[in-house]
């Protein structure tokens, strides 16, 4: 299997790290993986990062993605989730750089919507749409299934409504 044209989503949290990953076989998506990286709720967040981190790399090393999918910061229920969801995001962003992999964000809005055609669709709408946009049955979690509809998104989009990360800092 070619990991040439190999899409990683992430859908990120310090608690369930969601990674989904496509192939993409001209117009044809084949899923790859849907998996969370579970970090302990209980610990600090630096615990969780320890956890989370070398998971995530070796990922990236076993795919070597050409492009990763993330989605954006939408909404945090207080400052201290902002910020550890930010720190969370550096994460990827380190791994990427770290890889020479190009970074692009999707908000949840553009995510539904390309995935089920409503922008306020819910988890278990996504997932469903994303189980037969490839053709199979998602038993995963939300956060998994999450991640592989991000990583659609980013294979269905419009390639100069891509937002590159690198093109917006």
């Amino acid at each position: 299997m070619s990991k040439e044209n190999f899409i990683v989503g992430i859908d990120p949290g310090s608690h369930n790290f969601g990674i989904g990953c496509i192939q993409k076989l001209g117009n044809d998506l084949k899923l790859v993986t849907a998996q969370v990286i579970k970090a302990p709720a209980k610990e600090s967040l630096y615990e969780r990062l320890k956890v989370i981190t070398p998971k995530f790399h070796a990922l990236l090393d076993e795919l070597k993605p050409k492009e990763v999918a993330l989605e954006d910061v939408f909404f945090a229920k207080n400052a201290k989730s902002a910020f550890q969801l930010g720190i969370v995001r550096g994460v990827v962003f380190a791994a990427c750089l770290e890889r020479d992999i190009k970074l692009f964000e999707y908000t949840p809005t553009q995510v539904k919507s390309t995935v089920t055609g409503y922008g306020r669709a819910d988890k278990a709408q996504v997932q469903k749409m994303v189980g037969l946009l490839l053709g199979t049955e998602l038993k995963t979690t939300y956060d998994a299934s999450d991640a592989v509809a991000i990583a659609i998104c980013h294979a269905s989009i419009n390639r100069f409504l891509a937002r590159e990360v690198e093109s917006t800092c």
